[in-house]
């Protein structure tokens, strides 16, 4: 897990950009609960080998230790919760105790057997170790402390806080486990090993969290990308998009790929009118309502994209279409001049005028192709507005080498 989300911090931040420093330090976390799982392993597992017991009980020790203050960073920086300075300080007193633990002593950790009770042995433990572990119950409890403000937060601003949720009952439970644990310890209770539980339970849990944060980034991503393809309020493909999709075509006419393909500019005439007379609502649904009718006598290889205002361009690149270019836009004409647009109990008409260029052969390589193709079929649309508007102007351009 813990290789997994390293290759996933490094993926998502060198090579797509993504701020994502908790994946780094949760990568750190699961690494450091791997060596705590397996010397706890090892610790009841040790029997009478004082050697292995000494070991594994030290690393047991170092290891919920900076799983703990490791959590409790991925918390702070994945849901941003300002708390640098006392976070620097736990790194700090971590770092003092590890040390303490490194190195035999009376006063914390000594090489002599200890039964803490009877499902497993321990090491002889001194007055700093109790200290220890009252420094791990703060660790614990500020863990679950930031988690319960987090909570608040998020259910304060509406958002999902069932992730938040799962976070604060896990973490509870290992609070309650290490809690248990430490009183086996001090034999106040004689329990089995619980700790492993809690922190199992943990790791899993904010495992979950970063595979649902993984798709809360796609999910932006597409949003992203539908918001440079798409028009907002007509779903129409954007001008950056058309852009590069008339740029492809071009390309393919280029290579000899496709023979043919046709470009149409259209607006919608007197819609300055429309707007001052039946409102800008009113001249938004008519451009939806426009942009559907398009739609629906295209084939899906060819596209509808909005220029900006009422001006739209439709770019049909398959053969079929492109050779019938101008009797489909002779079709989308007269479907819209027989439409009646409702909005508000209003009835209304409206008209179009077309500009269509066919082309029936390789397009040499210009400076700007495309710019050529709309300049030409912006052409039309003024010829087709000189004679009387509500009229489709088709012009055949024929390029050669």
């Amino acid at each position: 897990m813990s290789f997994f989300f390293m290759l996933l911090y490094y993926r998502l931040t060198f090579h797509h950009k993504e701020p994502v420093k908790y994946y780094f330090i949760f990568a750190l976390s699961t690494l450091v609960s791997a060596v705590f799982f397996g010397a706890f392993g090892a610790l009841v597992n040790s029997e009478n080998n004082l050697a292995a017991l000494s070991i594994s009980n030290r690393l047991t020790i170092i290891g919920a230790m900076f799983t703990l203050v490791l959590s409790l960073h991925f918390y702070l920086a994945f849901y941003q919760y300002k708390a640098p300075t006392f976070l620097k300080w736990c790194y700090v007193i971590c770092g003092i105790f590890s040390m303490l633990t490194a190195v035999p002593s009376a006063h914390f950790l000594d090489n002599a057997f200890y039964q803490t009770s009877k499902y497993y042995t321990g090491l002889k433990y001194g007055p700093l170790f109790e200290l220890w572990g009252i420094w791990i119950l703060v660790l614990g409890s500020y863990c679950v402390y930031v988690l319960f403000r987090v909570f608040v937060r998020q259910r304060s601003r509406f958002k999902n806080s069932n992730t938040v949720l799962l976070l604060l009952v896990t973490n509870a439970i290992w609070l309650f486990t290490g809690i248990s644990d430490t009183l086996t310890g001090i034999e106040v209770v004689d329990l089995p090993p619980l700790t492993w539980i809690g922190s199992f339970l943990v790791t899993s849990s904010i495992a979950w969290v970063l595979v649902l944060d993984i798709d809360g980034l796609y999910e932006e991503r597409r949003m992203l990308n539908n918001q440079l393809m798409y028009d907002h309020l007509t779903h129409a493909f954007s001008r950056s998009y058309l852009e590069v999709k008339l740029a492809e075509t071009t390309n393919l006419m280029t290579r000899g790929e496709i023979n043919q393909m046709a470009l149409c500019i259209f607006d919608i005439d007197n819609f300055k009118t429309i707007n001052d007379k039946y409102g800008h609502a009113s001249g938004d649904i008519l451009l939806k309502s426009i942009t559907e009718i398009v739609k629906e006598n295209i084939r899906p290889s060819d596209c509808v994209a909005r220029l900006g205002g009422d001006e739209f361009v439709i770019l049909l690149s398959d053969n079929h279409t492109s050779q019938n270019g101008p009797s489909i836009v002779e079709r989308i004409r007269k479907q819209i001049a027989l439409q009646v647009f409702t909005i508000d109990d209003r009835a209304f008409s409206a008209t179009c005028s077309f500009g269509i260029v066919c082309i029936d052969s390789a397009i040499p390589h210009t400076e700007d192709p495309a710019h050529d193709l709309l300049s030409a079929a912006d052409e039309a649309l003024y010829a087709a507005k000189n004679k009387g508007k509500d009229m489709v102007s088709a012009v055949k351009l024929r390029l050669n080498h």
